[in-house]
């Protein structure tokens, strides 16, 4: 299999987990003031660390996006920092969540609206790169 092939294989993979992820946050989205809170950030940490972790799996997709890019090693980088930096915030606002203290309700809400926007921002940025590199190569091809 090429490397294009390769990484259009795992991107298919990989979309359905986008749908899922895309789902649970516009339920987060709806449902947000709701005593569903704790449980619905949870479920979005357990879909994301686990979505995460296939995307940077040895042969994965940043791997195979890596091989197709190398010029673009530092964006790759930033993309996975991006992982860590949105499952700390996931795990404070869960805590917080948890301690349901209703006069930091408002904060609560504002932070995972905030995160639910870096969330958007950051697929954004990873289908952009795929997109770019898959028709980069298209176009050599």
């Amino acid at each position: 299999m090429s490397s294009i092939s390769r990484l259009e294989s795992i991107y298919r993979d990989l979309e359905k987990e986008h749908r899922r992820i895309m789902k649970l946050m516009e339920r987060l989205r709806a449902e947000a003031s709701s005593n569903n809170l704790p449980a619905l950030l949870d479920e979005l940490r357990t879909l994301l660390i686990v979505h995460f972790a296939r995307e940077q799996l040895p042969d994965g997709f940043y791997e195979a996006l890596g091989e197709l890019a190398e010029s673009r090693r530092d964006e790759l980088q930033m993309l996975i920092d991006e992982h860590g930096a949105i499952l700390s915030n996931l795990n404070e606002m869960l805590e917080q969540a948890k301690q349901s203290d209703a006069g930091k309700q408002s904060e609560l809400l504002e932070r995972v609206s905030t995160l639910l926007r870096q969330l958007d921002d950051h697929e954004q940025k990873e289908h952009q790169f795929a997109v770019d590199i898959l028709g980069a190569r298209a176009d050599v091809s």
